[in-house]
């Protein structure tokens, strides 16, 4: 069994922001209280490193994002069932992404 370090908080609080904004590259705060109802404000703070999710704010964001967050957060201390779901899920995430732009391209070209 592979021992798992504990990150320093703010390692921890820059890889929650980099993963949220990676998510949601514009109104990143916005779109996590949208997905999430955890506040903007909150969520802000987190993006600027004055603070990170703790407890319930955390297990929300592992609810929503599951796998692919907490491979983004801690890589090194994922196995490998858990990388692969990350992966599928991240997939799944940029294929919803892709037919909504398919729509959003559909919908111009019958504005025309």
């Amino acid at each position: 069994m592979r021992k798992i370090g504990v990150l320093e908080p703010k390692v921890f609080g820059a890889r929650i922001a980099g993963f949220l904004r990676s998510t949601h590259p514009v109104k990143t705060a916005i779109c996590v209280e949208a997905e999430t109802q955890i506040s903007s404000r909150t969520v802000a703070k987190w993006l600027e490193g004055a603070s990170s999710p703790a407890g319930n704010a955390y297990h929300r964001l592992i609810e929503v994002y599951g796998p692919e967050l907490f491979v983004f957060v801690n890589p090194d201390a994922s196995p490998a069932s858990l990388r692969e779901a990350a992966l599928i899920c991240r997939q799944a995430r940029l294929e919803r992404q892709v037919e909504e732009k398919q729509r959003e391209i559909a919908a111009l070209r019958a504005g025309r």
